[in-house]
Parts: C-alpha cells; sequence; structure tokens
C-alpha cells in the first residue's frame, strides 16, 4: 500500500546537459509517473508503448510534439498530450527555455518500442 499521494515535482526534476532526462516518481499497479526536463535542442525520441497508455501534461515551456505520419504540433505548458497505445509520439525542445512534463502511463510496464521513421520523421 503506497502511504504517500502528494509528490514536488522539483525534487524529481534533474537535468543532463546532453539528454532529455526522465525520473520515476512513483509506481503503483495501476500506474507510473514520471517527470521530464527536456533542454533546448533536446530530443524524447519518437516511441510507441505497445501495452498502454501515455499521457504528457505539459508543467513548463514549449515542445515541437510529433504527432505520426510526419506531422507535429507545439504542446505548451498547461496542456496535455495523449499517446494511445501503438501511437507513435516524441518531441523536439525548439526553443530557449527548459521544458518540464510529467509523463503519466496507464499502467507500470507499457513497454517501450523506437518508431522507425524516415528521416523527415525522425526526432
Amino acid at each position: 500500500m503506497m502511504n504517500r499521494r502528494i509528490f514536488a515535482l522539483e525534487a524529481y526534476t534533474c537535468s543532463d546537459d546532453q539528454n532529455a532526462t526522465v525520473t520515476e516518481i512513483t509506481q503503483t499497479e495501476n500506474s507510473s509517473i514520471a517527470v521530464w526536463l527536456v533542454k533546448p535542442g533536446q530530443i524524447v525520441q519518437s516511441h510507441y508503448h505497445p501495452d498502454g497508455q501515455d499521457t504528457w501534461v505539459m508543467i513548463k515551456g514549449t515542445l515541437t510534439y510529433y504527432l505520426g505520419d510526419g506531422q507535429s504540433q507545439s504542446l505548451n505548458a498547461g496542456e496535455v498530450a495523449l499517446a494511445q497505445k501503438n501511437q507513435i509520439h516524441g518531441a523536439m525542445n525548439k526553443s530557449n527555455e527548459d521544458a518540464v512534463f510529467v509523463s503519466i502511463y496507464s499502467a507500470p510496464n507499457i513497454g517501450y518500442e523506437k518508431a522507425l521513421l524516415t528521416d523527415d520523421e525522425k526526432y
């Protein structure tokens, strides 16, 4: 039984000058929650989850969110992006400020597969 129910995101937000950084906040039998920090120029590689849904809640900044099929859209602080099972998604920080989002997996182990993309679609 999980006792802790409230988490301070700043305590989990870590950075790396080379790569976008993900830090798990908590995992239960029903979900997994992590926080990402994506510095300017960094990417979250395009991928999909064969066994569950990935919901991103933008906390800070802006990302160019990859929707698959060569399409992308801005994802801004205060917005939510939903990638259902097997939907390709990823992101790039094309802005001048750090971007932070919370990723909520619908099940603790939803799998992870790199997307096979054309050069025009890669992030």
